[in-house]
């Protein structure tokens, strides 16, 4: 064997490590999320509180990566992604040592926050080493295949996460992430080649930082305490109305500084304010069914934590196959991949909400996580593949920014429609959720298929 073949053969392998070292990061992240969301029961029994009294454990960790991603990712192309991604998964993996020992609700919930902002450094970071490592033309199939596996921690998620909490304890459920944090940890060292973005200088936008972390976080926090707080109420209104002026704000200074936290420009290029749009509407529908779903199989069927995570693992499995289509449909026009995707998630989904026993559930959760979930991979995918590899850390902070930031949203006002009705019939208030999350993400579909064609050149 030549020289060359030996250095062709050291250099693919070093791009599977990329890929493994970027899969795991966020099959961890992944993970932690669903198998979170099956230890909440258990959690909220152990600590003398109710689900919706821990609905921060869920809500405020989705705020924290919303809050945080656009900088995450930005952070990472100005200092380094390598180191920052070292970094997030240190923070990620510490915080969850320390909530998995809260002894009480604030210190878990606190904790977790905190675990979600190492998330939101992570998870940007870890999609645009890829970007970054791969030539042009296998960008979007080494994204799809990132994808694809990392959702395997989205399928052993709600099994894991119900195993572990019914077996041992749901504080296990964080404790587990510390292992798995080595891993990535050593995988990054030993496989990943430093890169930022050599355009501009080492400086961060401080002013935008705040002002979008600040705009998201007020906005979020409104939405979480409406239900307490009444929706008409001055707090809760006056923590929208102020996140909204500060978000405006910070578009206006990000228009003016010379190097922006968020180049809006990137905003100019139409696939990908279509797939960001798209994405929103079906990633919002994906997370309110889980919180409706697990309220319902839990509360409503009396399921245990490890049956409720059997029934979800159709919903997993769908997701996780999903994963690897979205980097394999590179020839059809990324419109209707997302069309495609939005209308069979949609029309499970509306099939959930007429299933009135729980083994029911498991052929339209399939249907529905193969659909949603292919809408959530495929956002990044095409998005990353039409934006310039110096930008991916700050392109997937705002992707990854929306989707979750509007995710974490649509869970707090499913969370509201809960606590409001869910006390005369908890059943009806989960169908009516799911229900009307399936006909806004076929109606989502039928948008793009209007809008979302390229224009005919004049």
């Amino acid at each position: 064997m030549s020289v060359a073949s030996v250095a062709s053969v050291a250099d693919e392998r070093k791009l599977r490590r990329v890929i493994v070292a970027a899969a795991v990061t966020q099959g961890a992240i992944n993970f932690d999320f669903f198998a979170m969301s099956m230890a909440l029961p258990e959690m909220a029994h152990d600590l003398g509180t109710t689900i919706t009294g821990l609905q921060w454990v869920v809500s405020g960790y989705l705020i924290a990566l919303g809050a945080c991603f656009v900088a995450g990712g930005r952070i990472g192309d100005i200092f380094g992604r390598k180191r920052l991604l070292i970094i997030g998964v240190v923070i990620f993996a510490t915080t969850s040592a320390i909530a998995g020992a809260g002894n009480d609700p604030t210190m878990v919930i606190v904790f977790r926050v905190a675990q979600g902002v190492g998330a939101a450094i992570a998870f940007p970071v870890s999609l645009a080493i890829v970007t970054n490592a791969f030539p042009p033309q296998r960008v979007q199939r080494a994204i799809g295949i990132v994808f694809g596996t990392a959702v395997v921690g989205t399928a052993a998620g709600p099994f894991l996460g119900g195993l572990l909490t019914e077996l041992l304890s749901w504080r296990f459920v964080f404790w587990v992430n510390v292992p798995i944090a080595v891993v990535v940890i050593w995988l990054v060292a030993t496989s990943v080649d430093e890169s930022r973005d050599e355009s501009v200088p080492r400086h961060l936008d401080v002013a935008g930082l705040l002002l979008i972390v600040a705009g998201v976080a007020s906005i979020s926090f409104a939405f979480d305490k409406a239900a307490e707080w009444g929706w008409t109420s001055a707090s809760t209104l006056g923590l929208i109305i102020g996140g909204v002026i500060l978000l405006v704000v910070f578009v206006v200074v990000e228009a003016r500084v010379r190097y922006p936290l968020l180049d809006l420009t990137l905003f100019r290029i139409r696939v990908f304010n279509v797939m960001i749009s798209a994405g929103t509407v079906a990633n919002a529908a994906y997370t309110l069914i889980i919180f409706a779903s697990i309220v319902y199989l839990q509360q409503v069927r009396v399921l245990s934590p490890i049956e409720a995570g059997i029934v979800f693992l159709a919903m997993s499995i769908g997701a996780s196959i999903a994963g690897q289509v979205s980097g394999r449909v590179e020839r059809f026009p990324s419109w209707l991949v997302m069309v495609v995707a939005m209308v069979v998630g949609g029309l499970g989904t509306i099939g959930l909400s007429s299933a009135h026993e729980w083994w029911a559930y498991v052929p339209c959760f399939a249907v529905t996580g193969f659909g949603l979930g292919l809408a959530w991979a495929f956002t990044s995918v095409a998005t990353q593949a039409v934006v310039p590899p110096a930008q991916a850390g700050e392109a997937s902070g705002i992707v990854l920014t929306i989707l979750v930031g509007v995710g974490g949203l649509a869970v707090a006002v499913g969370a509201s429609i809960i606590e409001t009705h869910g006390g005369t019939n908890l059943e009806a208030a989960v169908e009516w959720i799911v229900r009307v999350s399936g006909i806004v993400a076929v109606l989502g579909a039928a948008v793009v298929a209007l809008f979302g064609r390229p224009r005919a050149a004049p």
